[in-house]
């Protein structure tokens, strides 16, 4: 009887510690139940995408199976504890998943703004090129097709708007670029200084780089390949940059030998002597030389009035002059203005240099008749 009595009694022990919440009645009943609609709720939210509550609220199940335990030490919480793992293993894809988004969001955000960028600079900045940038200016076109690489390799899909804007930068660019190109070439050719005739050299090179990007962005414009091509048959007729020096320097011999003094529209030694007298007087140490002809390039005095009163100021009279250099050559300048005030009734007889002179040109001094 006593051997009956306790099977039985080992029996419902059993049957208490494996019941389900249906069917537990124990002393941990209500957190049980809570436990089960609190991870019900749960797995709906995951299954939705989840939510800000769901990590306090997974932190809650947890805590419910702890109580559990302590309320009622004999049930097994093994499937309590197993959902809630599966709970959490499903948040953690969650928040992965949500990482991941963010990244990409994030990346498309840097590659978004990095092609804005290189855009800007490929298609918004200038290609002239000075006689100062001679030093840098190879590295710098060589960034300049840097950035072309760089932006090609790039998921361009996104900056449809800034595509566009260049599109119509270049675009106006492209309707005068084949005289443009021309130009350029004519001033490599023409150039007597050397330093400017490679100036102008390079901004041909800088303008090939920027054709060259602006045919490879936009692959569907005809006139940006137009352009390219132009743009690298006139290099490939200059040659290289010994090629452009030798070039100025030839170019320079025979502007030397081609220099010569224009004729003068007036034949006046005494006013041809004022000439020389003043240049001399305003600029021989400027040009280091000394001036010796001059010849009368205007007919006529040009008076000048005050422009409110109308009142003579003074005239002015234009003029061409040659020096020789401490250098021993002969120089000419082309353009020379000289200047008499008007005092009282009459021209002073002093006179003054006009205007800054604009430099002058070498010339054989057997030319200089």
């Amino acid at each position: 009887m006593k051997t009956v009595v306790l099977a039985v009694l080992i029996f419902c022990c059993t049957l208490t510690g494996t019941a389900q919440p249906g069917d537990y009645n124990g002393p941990a009943k209500i957190t049980v139940k809570a436990f089960w609609d609190g991870a019900a709720k749960l797995e709906k939210s995951v299954a939705n995408g989840g939510s800000a509550l769901d990590g306090d609220n997974l932190v809650g199940l947890f805590r419910k199976i702890g109580d559990t335990k302590q309320k009622d030490p004999s049930y097994d919480v093994s499937a309590m504890e197993a959902k809630a793992k599966e709970l959490s293993a499903g948040m953690g894809r969650i928040k992965k998943n949500n990482e991941a988004a963010v990244q990409n969001n994030q990346d498309k955000r840097m590659i978004y703004n990095k092609v804005s960028e290189l855009l800007r600079s490929l298609f918004e900045v200038s290609v002239d090129v000075s006689t100062h940038d001679l030093p840098k200016v190879t590295a710098t076109i060589n960034a300049y097709k840097q950035r072309t690489e760089e932006l090609l390799k790039l998921d361009m899909s996104q900056n449809k708007k800034d595509l566009e804007r260049e599109l119509r930068y270049i675009n106006a660019s492209a309707k005068h670029a084949e005289k443009d190109l021309a130009e350029l070439e004519t001033h490599c050719r023409g150039a007597i200084n050397a330093d400017y005739a490679l100036a102008e050299y390079y901004e041909l090179q800088f303008h090939q780089a920027r054709w060259d990007a602006a045919q490879r962005v936009y692959p569907a414009e005809e006139s940006f390949k137009t352009a390219y091509q132009l743009a690298t048959k006139l290099l490939k007729g200059l040659g290289s940059p010994d090629d452009i020096k030798a070039m100025a320097s030839k170019s320079k011999e025979q502007k030397i030998k081609d220099t010569r003094v224009p004729a003068g529209l007036v034949s006046d030694a005494a006013l041809e002597k004022i000439f020389v007298e003043t240049f001399n007087k305003y600029h021989s140490e400027e040009f280091k030389g000394t001036a010796f002809k001059a010849v009368i390039l205007s007919s006529e005095w040009s008076v000048e009035r005050h422009e409110v009163t109308g009142i003579v100021t003074g005239r002015i009279r234009k003029g061409a002059v040659v020096y020789k250099g401490k250098d021993g050559k002969c120089y000419l300048v082309a353009s020379f203005f000289i200047r008499q005030e008007y005092v009282g009734n009459s021209f002073l007889a002093n006179t003054i240099s006009a205007y800054p002179v604009m430099g002058s040109y070498e010339m054989l001094c057997a030319n200089v008749k």
